[in-house]
């Protein structure tokens, strides 16, 4: 798999980067994460193919995150794309894209398959093909946002055994429950889900904006190989951080290393920092393996067994 910043800007537009948009490869077939306005024009400079986008993952609604997707879907419809494309989104995108005409089922020449993120869900498995999995749980903004952890999809029924007991998980019902992409509960009214007790064999991303430190955001970034992770502020206005909703550097590095994440990508900048080694700077104290997610640029994920362990914090 690899990885291919678009747009790295929270809120606004600035000179030199974008609005949220991530584009994930994998064996050919391209999956997007986020969609801010003007990412279809990002994807023709990176020379990534619109036809070749399999799924769309919407973190939440607002409009940095999703406004590009009514133009990408409309430029998809004058091409005549014929295969559906599935989009993970909350559930109220399915009622604002019937309000815009063009893109509703009947205009549209290929089929939308909308997989609804509902507000107060735990953790969903969302996606399975093309040789990822893809889980989903809830992260604290706003309003209802979700984060995403990509697993390959030979992972998917390998548990650990020695772990999950740790957690509770006794029966053997419960065992085959967790194989097959079930959460369950244990005897003490814990909910253990699959991704927490799988055996990791092969490159996990994990996708996490927008958010405030939060137990979902650490249980996606769980030995992730590659964590995406926004920074909207440094530590300086952390005040600021906690009431819009967001993180600064040095949040994202304590959740990659407090998950054990083995490299870690900022995202997600204020407009306010024009020079954002300033940010890399205060992440790198914390987790040396740090860098700015550059647009454009390509991240292959690699399996931990494959990379050196370089953060002495970790």
């Amino acid at each position: 798999m690899e990885l291919i910043p678009l747009g790295t800007s929270s809120a606004s537009i600035v000179r030199d980067r974008g609005l949220t948009a991530y584009v994930l490869r994998n064996q050919g077939k391209v999956f997007l994460f986020d969609c801010g306005e003007g990412t279809q024009f990002r994807l023709l400079k990176a020379g990534v193919r619109r036809s070749r986008i399999r799924a769309v993952f919407i973190t939440h609604l607002h409009a940095d995150h999703y406004f590009g997707l009514f133009g990408l879907l409309i430029s998809m419809s004058l091409e005549r794309r014929k295969s559906p494309l599935m989009i993970i989104a909350p559930r109220e995108l399915s009622d604002i894209l019937q309000s815009f005409s063009g893109l509703r089922p009947a205009d549209l020449p290929f089929k939308i398959e909308h997989i609804p993120l509902e507000e107060g869900l735990e953790f969903q498995e969302v996606y399975m093909a093309d040789g990822i999995q893809v889980s989903a749980r809830p992260l604290v903004h706003g309003r209802f946002c979700m984060g995403y952890r990509v697993e390959r999809a030979d992972q998917v029924h390998r548990i650990d055994g020695a772990l999950a007991a740790s957690l509770g998980i006794t029966a053997k019902e419960q065992f085959q429950r967790l194989a097959a992409g079930q959460s369950v509960r244990t005897s003490g009214g814990q909910v253990v889900a699959p991704d927490q007790v799988r055996k990791k064999s092969g490159a996990v991303f994990a996708y996490v904006t927008d958010t405030s430190p939060c137990p979902g955001g650490l249980e996606l970034a769980r030995n992730a190989d590659l964590l995406v992770h926004e920074a909207t502020f440094g530590q300086e206005r952390a005040d600021r951080a906690r009431e819009t909703g967001h993180s600064t550097a040095s949040d994202a590095a304590l959740t990659a290393r407090n998950a054990g994440a083995g490299r870690l990508l900022l995202t997600h900048f204020s407009a306010r920092y024009k020079d954002l080694s300033v940010l890399e700077k205060e992440a790198k104290a914390i987790f040396l393996n740090t860098e700015i997610a550059e647009e454009y640029q390509a991240y292959p994920i690699t399996s931990r067994k494959d990379m050196p362990q370089t953060d002495p914090a970790a």
